[in-house]
C-alpha cells in the first residue's frame, strides 16, 4: 500500500515538475520579446471630385404633375451646362425625383420636388470652377436647391499598404531603442496588428473608434498605429 502511494506520489512530482519547467520556458520566451505600437502619417492629395447637385422645384395640391415637369427642364439644363464644361454622360449619375408634402398651419399646402445629380471626375479644377461658377450657373436658368463638392482617394487599398510598411518600420525603430536601452537586439517579427485608419483634415486631432474619412478636404493626412511584438536576442 505504502509503496502505491510512493508511486503515485512520485508520479505527481514528476509531472509537477514538468508543468513548471513549461511555465519556465513559456515565461522566459516571453521575456524575450517587446511590444510596441508604431505610428504612420502621410500628406496626401484627393485625386476624384465629387460634385452633388440637387434641384428642387415646389408645387401646389393640384398641379403636382407639374413638379415632375419643371424638373425634368431643369435636368436639361443641367445637362447641358455640363456638357459645356467637357463632362461626359458616364461621369454623370442622376438619382430618380423624389417628393413630399409641404405642411403650413391648416395642413398640407403642396408639394417639394427634388432630383439629386453627381458628378465625379479626375479633374479636381474643372469640377471646382464649375460649382463657384453662380453667374454662369444662373444664366443657364438653374437654381440649385443645394451644392457640394467631395473629394476621394482612388486607390485606397494600395496607400493602406503603403501606411501599413510605414507603421511597422516606425515600431521597429521603436523596439530597437527599447532593445538598445536593456542591451538587446531587435530579431524578427512575432506579430502585427493594424489599428483603425484615420483619413482626415490636415492638422485635426479627430480620432474615431471607428475610423475617419473626411471628404470635404482636397488635402487629406493619412494615419494608422500597428501593435506590433519583435523577438529580442
Amino acid at each position: 500500500m505504502n509503496s502505491k502511494i510512493a508511486f503515485i506520489l512520485s508520479g505527481a512530482l514528476i509531472i509537477s515538475s514538468i508543468l513548471f519547467g513549461m511555465f519556465v520556458v513559456v515565461s522566459r520566451q516571453q521575456e524575450k520579446s517587446v511590444r510596441v505600437v508604431g505610428l504612420g502619417t502621410k500628406n496626401v492629395v484627393s485625386d476624384i471630385a465629387k460634385w452633388t447637385i440637387v434641384l428642387g422645384q415646389n408645387t401646389g395640391i393640384g398641379n403636382q404633375q407639374d413638379g415632375y415637369r419643371f424638373l425634368k427642364k431643369d435636368l436639361e439644363k443641367l445637362a447641358k451646362f455640363l456638357k459645356s464644361n467637357g463632362i461626359e454622360d458616364k461621369d454623370i449619375t442622376v438619382d430618380p425625383v423624389t417628393s413630399y408634402p409641404n405642411y403650413g398651419t391648416n395642413g398640407i399646402t403642396g408639394y417639394v420636388f427634388t432630383q439629386k445629380i453627381s458628378v465625379k471626375t479626375t479633374d479636381l479644377l474643372k469640377i471646382e470652377k464649375m460649382a463657384l461658377d453662380t453667374d454662369s450657373i444662373s444664366s443657364s436658368g438653374l437654381v440649385l436647391q443645394n451644392s457640394t463638392i467631395e473629394y476621394f482617394i482612388s486607390d485606397l487599398a494600395a496607400l493602406k499598404s503603403e501606411m501599413l510598411a510605414i507603421a511597422t518600420s516606425d515600431a521597429k525603430a521603436r523596439a530597437v531603442e527599447i532593445a538598445k536601452s536593456a542591451g538587446n537586439k531587435v530579431g524578427n517579427l512575432i506579430s502585427a496588428k493594424s489599428g483603425i485608419f484615420q483619413i482626415r483634415q490636415p492638422l485635426s486631432n479627430e480620432i474615431s473608434d471607428y475610423g475617419v474619412y473626411d471628404t470635404s478636404s482636397k488635402q487629406k493626412e493619412v494615419a494608422v498605429t500597428v501593435n506590433a511584438v519583435f523577438k529580442l536576442e
